[in-house]
């Protein structure tokens, strides 16, 4: 932007003997905000007319805001209607350990984009009583993460990661926003600024002859109240929560009635003071329920119309959440802190669910070839790495490339049950030190078969390049949107 408003200036410059060049530029300064006001003010547009608008961007924005705890509402909805973990997904009752005992495969019930390179274990946790404890093993041969999130989906700092302890035994104390006290000190404090908290510990293996390798983990995983604690475990789980009663709306604004209700039960953060100040211009305040027929006519039809286009908006995001890189990849978040960028947040809650920070993953993904064109099953493509270009990694890091439908977040079944390739994986190389994946409907020459990523034959579909555990050199990269990542090329069939 500064170089073009640098090559503007220069044409006034040499243009002074030129009255097309000097009338040219004066045009270009009349687009003032002030012109462009008076241009408004010319069309007789009324105040309503601008308390509507204002309104619909107010309203627009507080639909991307508070839509992360939609998304949480939604899982702990599944986690009331259970008794007991489940087993096929990272799921069990609210302040109980959900051991997934597989790896993410097609039939998993995971609704958004699981990877195929760790086993998770997914945790609910509700701090409104005290603080519970979760006791992690140590993990020293293979990558493992604690990610941890409040009720609107943003990350809280590590404490169990390569890079936050080393993957040391840990005892971990997840501490809601009112209790106080004092904890023993053999316990790590992690302070969780929602009374919700939500747990994704990954675990990493090359393949299924490993889950007995990870299962042994989780054994020695526990969960344990802070009532309970006597220097060690408890046999006694934490309680769990009764069932949350919800009203149930319906109606063009029963979005922001349902969702001034969450913010009543998950008050936001005072980090987002800023927006919370100006909701009030649209009727939605945090602890208080919304009220359209409060609103005069011109919010009230602004508010509607921005109810309307909050899902047009979510599906573009799916497709398009962060910032685009220059070989077409797309990045679910480029901030070094995406609290505030409400748009990705949204996104990242719908597609990811929880994405970990750039420390500790990058996550790349695309629905487009390297001409822009969508990705399709009726095409075969080549993503090649010229040798010495694969990411850098720490110890224990690997990177993936996982394929999933256009239209879900899901898997796709394939004949050969491979969902991802990757550096764990046993692909081969070229004699030059390149490296080519394969991506195609049906199974390439027999040369090719071990980097082959299957794609569903005639369906759109999209793929998600993973890297765990970056060198420090490959976050700046990523940070500054300057990580060669070679795009999808579209080859002959």
């Amino acid at each position: 932007m500064k170089k073009v408003t640098k090559l503007s200036s220069q044409i006034c410059i040499f243009a002074l003997a030129s009255v097309t060049f000097i009338a040219g530029c004066a045009s270009q300064e009349e687009r003032t905000p002030a012109a462009i006001s008076d241009e408004a003010a010319s069309q007789d547009l009324s105040d309503e007319d601008g308390l509507e608008a204002l309104a619909y961007s107010y309203a627009l924005q507080a639909y991307l805001y508070t839509f992360p705890l939609t998304i949480v509402d939604r899982e702990i909805k599944r986690r009331e209607q259970i008794t007991a973990p489940i087993g096929t997904a990272p799921i069990a009752p609210i302040n109980r350990l959900g051991h997934m005992s597989i790896l993410a495969d097609a039939q998993s019930d995971m609704p958004y984009s699981p990877n195929n390179d760790t086993v998770y274990t997914g945790v609910a946790l509700d701090l409104t009583a005290e603080p519970i404890i979760l006791e992690m093993p140590e993990i020293k041969d293979r990558y493992a993460v604690v990610q941890v999130t409040n009720a609107y989906v943003e990350n809280i700092p590590y404490a169990y990661s390569p890079t936050a302890n080393g993957n040391d035994a840990a005892y971990l104390a997840f501490v809601g926003p009112d209790w106080t006290g004092e904890l023993p000190p053999e316990l790590t404090r992690v302070d969780i600024d929602t009374n919700m908290s939500f747990l994704a510990i990954r675990i990493a293996l090359s393949g299924p002859e490993e889950l007995p390798i990870v299962q042994s983990y989780q054994a020695q995983m526990s969960l344990t109240a802070l009532s309970d604690w006597d220097g060690s475990p408890s046999d006694t789980p934490p309680t769990i929560p009764p069932k949350r009663e919800r009203t149930s709306y319906s109606g063009p604004f029963a979005y922001f009635e349902t969702a001034a209700d969450l913010m009543a039960v998950y008050p936001p953060p005072n980090r987002h003071r800023a927006m919370n100040a100006s909701l009030w211009r649209i009727g939605l305040e945090p602890g208080k329920p919304f009220d359209p027929d409060s609103l005069d006519p011109a919010t009230r039809r602004g508010v509607e119309r921005a109810l309307r286009d909050g899902p047009v908006a979510i599906q573009y995001l799916r497709r398009n959440r962060g910032k685009r890189f220059p070989t077409g990849w797309d990045a679910g978040r480029y901030a070094d802190n995406i609290v505030f960028d409400y748009a990705a947040r949204a996104a990242m809650s719908l597609v990811g669910l929880m994405g970990n920070d750039p420390e500790e993953a990058i996550y790349f993904y695309t629905y487009f070839d390297a001409d822009g064109e969508a990705l399709n099953g009726s095409n075969t493509y080549r993503m090649r790495f010229e040798p010495g270009t694969l990411p850098k990694l720490n110890p224990l890091g690997f990177w993936s490339a996982t394929m999933y439908d256009g239209e879900t977040f899901r898997f796709i079944d394939n004949p050969i049950d491979r969902y991802r390739l990757g550096s764990s994986s046993n692909i081969s190389w070229n004699d030059d030190g390149s490296l080519e994946l394969w991506i195609q409907p049906d199974a390439p020459s027999e040369d090719k078969m071990k980097n082959w990523l299957p794609s569903p034959e005639g369906r759109p579909f999209r793929v998600t390049f993973r890297i765990y555990s970056p060198t420090p050199d490959v976050v700046e990269e990523f940070y500054a949107i300057d990580l060669a990542l070679p795009p999808l090329e579209k080859t002959p069939n």
